[in-house]
Order: C-alpha cells, then structure tokens, then sequence
C-alpha cells in the first residue's frame, strides 16, 4: 500500500469552547500543537467564509494547496483559505522534499500491521489503539486550532468548511462533523476505513454537508465501506470511473462548484 505510516455538544470531546476577548494575529496560529506551517490564501482581512484544506500523508502545505487555492480563492472572494501542515514529519519523507504525518506513531499503521500479522493478533490491536489515540489527539489540537481561527474573525461554525485529501480526509470528516460545520469535504479518501475501524471514531449524527470525490479504481479507498460509513450523514458522491489515487484537477473544480453552492456563491 502507498500509505505509511472541548466539552462541547458539537465538538471534539475534551475541549471547552474558548471565548477569546483580544484579536489574534494571524502568526500566532502557526506553530500551535496541533498545527506546525501554516498558508493562507484569498481573503486575508474580514472574511466572512473559511475554507480549511489539510493535506495528506507524505505531503505538505505547499504541495497540497499548489494549482488549487488559487483557483479556490478567486471563485470564493469572501473566503479565507488556511492550508496548515502537521507539525510531525513522515518518517521515510523524501529530504529533498519534506512531507508530513498527521498521525505519526512508534508502531507500524494498522493497514501494515493488519497486512502482516492478521486481523486478530496482538500485535494488529495494539496498533490499532495507538492510531486512534495519536488521531483522537490530532483532532483536538485541530478543534481548537479552528476555535483560534473562529474567534480571531469573529465567524462561527457554519462559515466553516473543512476539506481532506487522502488520510486528510480523517481529520476533515472527524472535526467536521462533531463540529457540525457547514461543509466537510473527503477526497481520496477516507483510505483503508476497515483497518482503520474509522466507522468507530465518527459520531453517528451532524448537521455537516458532506461531499464524497473519490475514484473507483483507488486501492486505498473501499467504495462500499465508504458509502457505508458515511451513509448517516446528508452526502453527496462524485465516482470518477477508472480514476485511482490521482487527485485530478476535475476534482477540484468539482469541490469548488459545490462549495460555491453551500456557500450561496455565484458559479464562476
């Protein structure tokens, strides 16, 4: 496989909604705990829309948010767009270029520790509970990253939509729907849900729109366990037929095409 490794009613559990008084420069949400480089694109200053797009493994803030922000920007002009990177990088990254792990643990992943050692060893479950600890843990520092970013422009949850690719998309689909935002965007993803058990990890009600852009001949992406999985939330599917874990550009007009929509924009 190619992958490698508040208490609030709507939210991740275990953080408490936070009520900033004093505005916070737009540097002090980088390099946060959850959150290392950060890269905003579109409107800077009052915007009235926040687009959140998180990368995938192996990958970068720059490397994910190249030949699509802009694009993004120009047909949200009311949005920010915050592309921020994990601050743990991959453990077989490339020097030459650097990619990231939102869920970086001492233990092989569970899809290798399933592949290698069985669904029923030891060995697997250990792993497994360690992923979901370390992803519990990324989420929290995510939510309250997003509740930074809320308060310093004064938006709530329902300006909100949170795009993931690839394992970004476990993070997208869990923050946004305990956050009940307006909009949660999976593409290339959620991958390996079985191993991962993700359908435990997701709460079994939100008010989040959901878009599902994946294609049919991705390895890494189980189409019925997808649909499955995300079947009790209010989701729209887009399957590229023959398409595997490419990310072509047609995604990405599809994604801004339905965001212009949630958002009440003008098709451009």
């Amino acid at each position: 496989m190619q992958l490698k490794r508040l208490k609030r009613t709507n939210s991740v559990v275990g953080i408490h909604p936070l009520k900033y008084k004093i505005p916070i420069p737009l540097r002090d949400l980088r390099c946060t705990d959850g959150v290392g480089n950060l890269l905003t694109f579109g409107r800077i200053r009052r915007p009235s829309q926040i687009v959140v797009l998180l990368h995938g493994l192996n990958d970068s803030a720059k490397n994910c948010a190249q030949g699509v922000v802009h694009k993004w920007a120009k047909g949200l002009p009311r949005a920010l767009i915050a592309v921020p990177e994990s601050p743990e990088r991959c453990s077989w990254t490339d020097e030459a270029d650097v990619g990231y792990d939102w869920v970086y643990t001492k233990r092989d992943p569970p899809w290798d520790a399933w592949e290698e050692h069985g669904s029923k060893s030891a060995y697997y479950q250990a792993s497994l509970k360690e992923y979901h600890r370390v992803l519990r843990k990324r989420c929290r520092d995510l939510d309250l990253w997003i509740e930074m970013l809320l308060a310093k422009y004064g938006l709530t949850d329902k300006d909100v939509i949170i795009a993931g690719m690839s394992l970004g998309a476990y993070l997208s689909a869990m923050v946004g729907a305990r956050r009940n935002v307006r909009g949660v965007i999976v593409s290339g993803g959620p991958c390996t849900t079985e191993e991962v058990r993700f359908d435990t990890l997701l709460p079994k009600t939100s008010s989040a729109a959901f878009l599902a852009v994946n294609g049919t001949k991705d390895d890494l992406v189980d189409k019925s366990s997808v649909e499955n999985i995300l079947s009790r939330y209010q989701c729209q599917w887009h399957w590229s037929k023959g398409v595997g874990h490419d990310f072509p550009t047609e995604w990405y007009r599809v994604q801004l095409k339905w965001m212009q929509s949630l958002f009440g924009e003008d098709a451009t």
